[in-house]
């Protein structure tokens, strides 16, 4: 099965309120395809960490991981999600000890993490983006962007609206920037009312 090669275009909380739930969105490297996955705080946590190049005075746990794959003379060289299956995504690392490439089951979201700090690159099968990918446009990427700096100073209703559109869309990342748009107004507006 052929392989797309992706990258993360950023964290978002879902719009619902998931509990402690955070979307990892993946985009199609040469592509306009995203794949949005939610995952855990610990896990968007590590990714994060990466992301913004924050370094904690001790190794966190995909530190360590990586660190002990360098002490053992070993590579990461990829991480590809496979499989779709009951809403949970599948996926594993191919490391490389210099005599094998050995392949180990993990989570995506740790996969991304480790990724990220190793430099290798991030796959999804073409089967798991035609299942669960979201198709995307240059087009539709500028209109996301115009309807999210022109919700500056919208009022609660065009904002609701916005949200429903964002939803509707599945574009997880400027729902959760209406909603937080949201709390804010409402925020506003009770303390004005007191």
């Amino acid at each position: 099965m052929p392989k797309v090669e992706m990258e993360v275009a950023g964290l978002s909380r879902p719009p619902t309120e998931f509990h402690n739930a955070f979307v990892v969105v993946l985009r199609e490297k040469h592509g306009h395809r995203r794949l949005p996955i939610v995952i855990g705080f610990p896990e968007a946590h590590a990714i994060n960490v990466e992301i913004e190049k924050f370094r904690h005075p001790r190794p966190l746990t995909h530190d360590l991981f990586i660190n002990t794959l360098s002490a053992l003379n070993v590579s990461l060289t990829e991480v590809t999600i496979h499989k779709l299956q009951d809403s949970t995504f599948y996926a594993y690392l191919i490391l490389d000890t210099k005599e094998e490439l050995i392949e180990v089951d993990c989570r995506p979201s740790d996969g991304i993490a480790l990724a990220l700090r190793a430099g290798a690159p991030i796959y999804c099968e073409e089967e798991v983006l035609q299942k669960a990918g979201q198709p995307g446009t240059e087009e539709e990427v500028e209109e996301t962007q115009r309807r999210s700096t022109s919700s500056r100073g919208a009022t609660r209703e065009e904002l609701e609206r916005l949200l429903e559109e964002a939803l509707a869309r599945e574009d997880y990342e400027t729902a959760a920037r209406l909603r937080d748009e949201l709390r804010r107004l409402k925020r506003k507006e009770e303390e004005e009312d007191e």
